[in-house]
């Protein structure tokens, strides 16, 4: 879960992907809900904010945990298809506020969100300028609150299945040996949530992981890499078609049956203030 100091990246990471992010990108297990909401002591009073929200793959589940939760992203689409997912979710899930801004806007924001007990960054803090967004959440969260920063990688980038492999090779043969990033190119993040945590307002961490293998069937694997920021629709254009159908064949040539599976390392790291007990 690497950040750094400054965002030095495109604003339209995700432009044109949350259709697919909304349908391909897998949601979090019940462990990690349970997990969260059991160290937070989340119930029916509790304000919960999901900053860089997506289509709210977290932000729908924490909500039937809670009174309020604020899904925060700058992407409109990302937002209107969250509302589509909260919609069909369940009659019951009415307590989510989208708002359509950035961890740059939080003190902006505070008179709204004030007091949250909690303000979770999954698959979302490495894109964020990690201190400033952490001394913000220090003014708006409760004394006894806190923040959860996770994610699970990128194994169709970063994996080391033959057929990982196979999808990063395709990308490269399209688009360039240097990983895209909307209209830009990936600014790789050395440093890991620890140091940008132990000069925070929270430095009392504890940390969480879990492994197990997901599957994946040919369809889903090109709709989740038109979900990212590296291949994206807006980022292949017009190569779009060529690209998908060269995909699936090389997946096709990999294993026939269709079926593939990727070893899953979901970790997420649960904050306080140090003066906790």
């Amino acid at each position: 879960m690497p950040s750094d100091n400054a965002s030095t990246h495109a604003a339209d990471l995700f432009k044109g992907t949350a259709h697919y992010y909304s349908r391909f990108r897998p949601g979090y297990p019940d462990e990690m809900i349970d997990h969260i909401v059991e160290h937070f002591s989340l119930d029916s009073n509790s304000r919960v904010l999901d900053l860089g929200c997506g289509t709210g793959q977290l932000t729908i589940p924490l909500a039937k945990h809670v009174g309020t939760v604020f899904g925060i992203d700058p992407e409109p689409e990302m937002l209107a298809e969250a509302e589509a997912e909260r919609q069909a979710a369940s009659a019951s899930v009415a307590n989510v506020q989208w708002i359509r801004a950035s961890s740059d806007d939080l003190d902006a924001l505070a008179p709204r969100l004030a007091p949250l007990q909690l303000a979770t960054m999954m698959r979302s803090f490495h894109w964020m300028n990690g201190d400033a967004t952490l001394r913000a959440l220090d003014r708006i969260i409760t004394p006894n609150g806190g923040i959860v920063i996770g994610g699970d990688g990128c194994g169709l980038w970063n994996g080391s299945r033959p057929w990982e492999h196979a999808v990063r090779e395709t990308i490269q043969r399209w688009l360039g040996e240097q990983r895209r990033a909307g209209s830009g190119t990936y600014a790789t993040r050395e440093e890991r949530w620890e140091p940008v945590i132990a000069r925070s307002p929270f430095t009392r961490a504890e940390p969480w992981q879990m492994r197990f293998q997901r599957a994946w069937e040919i369809d889903a694997i090109v709709g989740y890499v038109s979900s990212t920021s590296f291949a994206s629709p807006a980022v292949l254009g017009d190569r779009q078609v060529g690209f998908e159908a060269d995909l699936r064949a090389t997946l096709a040539d990999i294993d026939p049956s269709g079926q593939f599976l990727e070893d899953v390392e979901l970790e997420a790291v649960l904050v306080w203030r140090e003066s906790l007990t």
